[in-house]
């Protein structure tokens, strides 16, 4: 068994994991020697170290890409390659709600606020979800703005400078429609704190880190809204 994703809680006492054998465990990193006794949380009273604190399948079949704890702590979302992306609920008796989406599996995710999750990965564009205060999941909207690549002739010279820096022919309609060209691995804070997140960042196989403003987005597309 492989752990592929571990995110502290915000206690930086608990820390959930996410591994190859389809599930997401929380486990207490208390030092007793060295760390202030932690306040009892949802997650459990007993907190020595290594302690199991809760552990999750949402009965799919993909290994556990990413976890990402909210910022109360009470929330801990994850993201497989089932193609799902997951989430429990500690202060509510451990509710768990899961959405099968049509995108190809994630390999990031991340909350923005305390209802709000941006999950990334093979499908090369960010997409943001909701999880409502009645435990309900739902899909919000993709970030990325559908382009459309202009397609034109191409000289010789500029066929073989596209393979040597890419690996690939220009023309051939092998470029994604998004800014991503590749798979998106990590998406993280760029301003502001996890519960109100105001720019985020995502980095990817294609080499390109790019920076994503809600307030501007939210401006751009129609049926964005970060809660």
């Amino acid at each position: 068994m492989f752990c592929f994703s571990i995110d502290w809680h915000p206690n930086n006492v608990l820390i959930a994991a996410g591994s190859s054998d389809f599930k997401a465990r929380v486990f207490s990193g208390y030092i007793k020697e060295l760390d202030e006794k932690p306040a009892s949380t949802p997650w459990g009273k007993k907190m020595t170290l290594g302690q199991l604190m809760a552990e999750f399948s949402n009965g799919g079949g993909g290994w556990v890409h990413s976890v990402s704890f909210s910022s109360s702590g009470n929330k801990l979302a994850w993201v497989g390659h089932d193609s799902c992306l997951s989430v429990v609920d500690a202060s509510r008796d451990m509710l768990m709600a899961s959405i099968k989406t049509e995108y190809l599996p994630f390999l990031s995710c991340l909350w923005v606020t305390e209802n709000s999750i941006v999950a990334a990965g093979h499908d090369c564009l960010p997409v943001v979800f909701c999880h409502d205060d009645n435990g309900n999941l739902s899909f919000v909207e993709r970030l990325d703005i559908k382009t459309e690549k202009a397609v034109g002739k191409f000289s010789a010279k500029a066929i073989f400078q596209s393979m040597d820096k890419r690996g690939e022919r220009e023309g051939t309609g092998s470029d994604q429609d998004t800014l991503h060209q590749n798979a998106i691995t990590q998406v993280a804070v760029h301003s502001g704190t996890r519960d109100t997140v105001s720019k985020i960042s995502t980095s990817g196989i294609d080499g390109q880190l790019i920076l994503w403003d809600f307030k501007a987005l939210e401006s751009q597309i129609a049926n964005l809204k970060i809660v």
